[in-house]
């Protein structure tokens, strides 16, 4: 909705979608470094705050110009696994899978309720107040995660032998990415990913093409 009244034509939507897409693929594998580093719950701190920042960004936004700059906390917008590195840490083994798939669920809700409660302040209040209100509830995501959230989400014993190990690894090691990159199978799941996300840039394409 912004984005039209900025002016913004096909061509530079598809821009600003594809700046968005490639701030975020940069920003994968550094925000899973900083997560291995730091730690879940500072990971998922970062990914809220980050979130926060995109939405104020976001209602100042009054130049095209702007949109382009709000996309930037984009690079560390990684909730969904954050959230899965916190649930990973916390869970027992054989309940793993049973609190992940609770984690899945309670996001689809989460995207479904907020999209339509998105639609329908957008419509009655305008998009500036709907940022605001999305900038709201990211910071309260952060308090909840700054409160109940232990700091350190590992156990005490795996987490004290490789400290030493950790403090000498750096966030942004692209020699480490480079080498996780290298493990069976982790390739092919990348180049899935990527993959797999090219129709539904296309289909959104379509859409504004119809329009």
């Amino acid at each position: 909705y912004l984005a039209k009244k900025l002016g913004f034509d096909t061509l530079w939507f598809g821009y600003l979608q594809t700046t968005v897409g490639v701030i975020q693929l940069i920003g994968g594998p550094v925000f899973g470094r900083f997560g291995d580093v730091f730690g879940a719950r500072a990971a998922l701190s970062l990914a809220c705050a980050s979130t926060s920042v995109f939405f104020v960004l976001l209602a100042i936004a009054d130049h095209p110009f702007m949109l382009f700059i709000h996309k930037l906390p984009s690079i560390f917008m990684h909730v969904l696994p954050a959230c899965q590195m916190v649930v990973t840490d916390l869970s027992e083994p054989e309940k793993r899978a049973d609190a992940l798939s609770k984690l899945g669920l309670c996001f689809g809700i989460g995207m479904i309720a907020g999209s339509t409660l998105g639609g329908h302040l957008s419509t009655h209040y305008g998009e500036k107040f709907t940022a605001c209100v999305g900038a709201a509830g990211s910071a309260f995501s952060l308090l909840l995660v700054l409160s109940f959230i232990p700091k350190s989400t590992k156990s005490e014993a795996p987490r004290s032998s490789s400290k030493s190990e950790n403090q000498n690894q750096k966030v942004f090691s692209l020699g480490e990415i480079t080498r996780l990159m290298k493990f069976p199978g982790v390739m092919r799941i990348f180049l899935v990913k990527i993959i797999t996300g090219l129709p539904s840039g296309k289909n959104r394409l379509q859409e504004l093409l119809l329009k």
